[in-house]
């Protein structure tokens, strides 16, 4: 599409300098009519520049944010129609976990509520951070939790943000949460 739009530009300006040197060899000696034709031509040409020029602009895709690329959804060459998500960029500014916690604990996570995270990665660190999700209906635990007992049993998921990780936390990473909850009482939770 970039090739397209670079030849399509390519040839709106060879056109456009073409009907220039028309027009200027009119305006040397001829009649109103044929003044008023080529001007047209000229412009013309003109509106095809910019034609093009807008077309080569659209060529090229922006990621609405800074991220790291998580899914390519379409491949280049494919032809895609506008709104089509061609990526999933995960934004590394905001860091985030899910975590589930079992049905019999439901009504004591809030909004909210302090979270204290550890990965493996770093261990004898803490990051701190927030509920800010909750599920509302439950779920079978995920099918990547190790053991068969633990699969069959209903979790809501809960979403925690991060603050102060610096880039250290990255995606997939298993993470432990310790969640405070109003009750003032300890719930762990991990993520899948």
């Amino acid at each position: 599409a970039l090739d397209a739009a670079a030849a399509g530009a390519q040839s709106a300006r060879a056109q456009a300098r073409a009907a220039a040197a028309q027009l200027d060899l009119l305006l040397a000696g001829t009649r109103p009519e044929e003044i008023q034709a080529a001007r047209q031509q000229a412009e013309q040409a003109r509106e095809a520049v910019r034609l093009a020029r807008a077309q080569r602009e659209n060529a090229f895709v922006y990621a609405p944010l800074d991220g790291i690329v998580k899914t390519k959804i379409v491949e280049a060459g494919e032809t895609v129609t506008a709104g089509t998500p061609l990526a999933v960029v995960l934004d590394m500014r905001r860091p985030w976990l899910r975590v589930f916690i079992p049905e019999t604990r439901y009504g004591q996570v809030r909004i909210g509520d302090r979270a204290e995270v550890t990965v493996d990665s770093f261990p004898g660190d803490v990051f701190v951070g927030a509920v800010s999700e909750i599920a509302s209906e439950a779920e079978f635990t995920p099918k990547n939790v190790q053991s068969q007992e633990e699969r069959v049993k209903l979790v809501f998921g809960v979403k925690i943000d991060l603050r102060g990780s610096d880039g250290r936390l990255k995606p997939g990473m298993p993470a432990d949460a310790v969640i405070r909850t109003a009750a003032k009482r300890r719930l762990t939770a991990q993520s899948p």
